[in-house]
C-alpha cells in the first residue's frame, strides 16, 4: 500500500470518523481544524494527530517528549567515523569495519559493524552480537593472538548459568592498551 492511499480512523474526545486519507488529515492538521485532542489509530494505539506534521513544525511538542534532547544529528564527541558511543577509550576492531570496543563509563562495549552472515548463527543461538557489560560483571576477558592482530572475546553471565561472549578483533597495539585499562579496573584476564 503507497502511503499516499493509507487512510486512518480518528478520534475526537469518544467519537470515531473515517477511515480518513492521511493527506486530509495532514491538511486539516495544518490547518488547525485537527488538534492535538484529535488521535488517530496507527494499528496499535490512539496516536496524536499532530504527530503527522513534521518535527520542525511542532517542535514545543518534541521537545515536551525529549527529556534527553536525543537528536538525530551526531554528537559532541562522536565522530562520522570514529566510536559509536563518545567513551573515555576507544579502539577500532581491525576485522570489522565500524565495530569498536570501548570502555563507556564502568560498561565495557563492544559495537558497531553492521550486520554480517556470522551474526546470524549468534542470534540463532541467543547470544548477542554487540552490547556493554559492566565492569563488575565481566567473568572474564580472553586475549587471543592470531596473524592479525588480537582476538578479544568479553565474557560474562546472562540469567543464572548461561555465559554469553562479545568478541571483536584489535591491533596488537590496542590490545596493550586495552589489558592495561581492564588489568586497572581488577578484570580478570586470559592469555591463550
Amino acid at each position: 500500500m503507497n502511503k499516499e492511499s493509507e487512510e486512518f480512523p480518528v478520534k475526537v474526545n469518544e467519537e470515531i470518523y473515517g477511515p480518513i486519507p492521511i493527506e486530509k488529515l495532514i491538511s486539516d492538521v495544518k490547518s488547525g481544524e485537527l488538534t492535538n485532542e484529535a488521535k488517530f489509530w496507527d494499528g496499535e494505539d490512539w496516536v496524536p494527530v499532530t504527530l503527522l506534521l513534521d518535527e520542525n513544525k511542532r517542535k514545543d511538542e518534541v521537545n515536551l517528549w525529549n527529556d534527553d534532547n536525543w537528536t538525530n544529528e551526531a554528537s559532541e564527541g562522536i565522530s562520522e567515523n570514529g566510536p559509536p558511543l563518545p567513551a573515555s577509550s576507544a579502539w577500532k576492531d581491525i576485522e570489522r569495519n565500524g565495530r569498536w570496543i570501548m570502555i563507556y563509563g564502568d560498561h565495557l562495549v563492544i559495537d558497531g559493524g553492521g550486520f554480517e552472515a556470522g551474526d546470524l548463527g549468534l542470534m540463532m543461538e541467543g547470544e548477542p552480537r554487540t552490547g556493554g557489560i559492566p565492569m563488575k560483571k565481566l567473568l572474564n576477558v580472553t586475549f587471543r593472538e592470531t596473524n592479525k592482530g588480537m582476538t578479544i572475546i568479553a565474557s560474562s553471565f546472562h540469567k543464572m548459568y548461561e555465559v554469553y561472549s562479545l568478541k571483536c578483533q584489535v591491533s596488537k597495539t590496542d590490545s596493550v592498551e586495552i589489558l592495561k585499562e581492564l588489568k586497572d579496573a581488577e578484570v580478570r584476564i586470559i592469555n591463550n
